[in-house]
């Protein structure tokens, strides 16, 4: 998985690449934002899955393996509230990039023609068109992380909270419905005997992964055994 400077750099080389198709066929640009709005919105999904990987030819013997969680999870009477909450907050980030509506226009009306006087100077139309776009792409990009970070300020989100159906533990990381997290340093575990689960949390992960298991004792055991301490 791309990490985030990576990711960092892909976003800047697609608002480039983008404005420059944009200066060059001008009249595709409705085509081109609907592209580079596609783009930017599974880069986000990319970050937001980072660590994961494909469970192919893995190899070391299982250490734990749990097929029933979601069964498990049916008695943890607590969890529906917290979905609520998380999909609450989770609405908030999926109608955010609804505000591009709004805000080309407003770069329209009120700064593109700023950026066209200043441009103009240059005496090339495509070059004009380019930075034009460009800055275009920047104030966008730029006012929706913006207002990304405020929101997460105020409303104060926790990380997402992933529970798989099924899991299994290997000594070098762990399947989660088929997908492979390797296990990191700053990686540590929470037990919730009461609830039956074991939480994995690390300052890396941009989620909190909750283990739901009946073998309360033995998955914890087997979790330190790998290397993982309580948080």
């Amino acid at each position: 998985m791309f990490s985030r400077r990576i990711m960092i750099l892909i976003q800047a080389l697609s608002i480039v690449m983008f404005a420059l198709i944009a200066a060059l066929i001008p009249q595709y640009f409705f085509l081109v934002f609907i592209l580079y709005f596609l783009v930017i919105m599974l880069l986000s999904v990319k970050m937001g899955s980072r660590g994961f990987k494909r469970a192919e030819d893995l190899i070391g013997p299982v250490l734990f393996k749990e097929n029933a969680a979601a069964q498990v999870m049916m008695y943890d009477s607590l969890v529906v509230n917290e979905f609520k909450s998380q999909i609450k907050s989770t609405t908030i980030y999926l109608v955010l990039p609804l505000l591009v509506l709004v805000l080309i226009p407003l770069y329209y009306g009120y700064i593109g023609p700023y950026v066209q006087e200043l441009a103009g100077a240059l005496g090339n139309e495509v070059l004009v068109r380019f930075i034009y776009f460009i800055v275009m792409y920047l104030f966008l990009t730029g006012v929706l992380q913006a207002l990304r970070v405020v929101i997460t300020k105020l409303v104060k989100q926790p990380k997402q909270l992933i529970i798989p159906r099924s899991f299994t533990v290997y000594k070098s990381g762990i399947v989660l419905d088929g997908r492979f997290l390797e296990y990191s340093r700053d990686m540590c575990i929470e037990e919730n005997r009461d609830r039956r689960f074991i939480e994995i949390h690390g300052e890396k992960l941009p989620y909190v992964i909750r283990l739901y298991t009946l073998e309360i004792s033995k998955l914890y055991s087997k979790m330190r055994e790998v290397g993982l301490n309580e948080c």
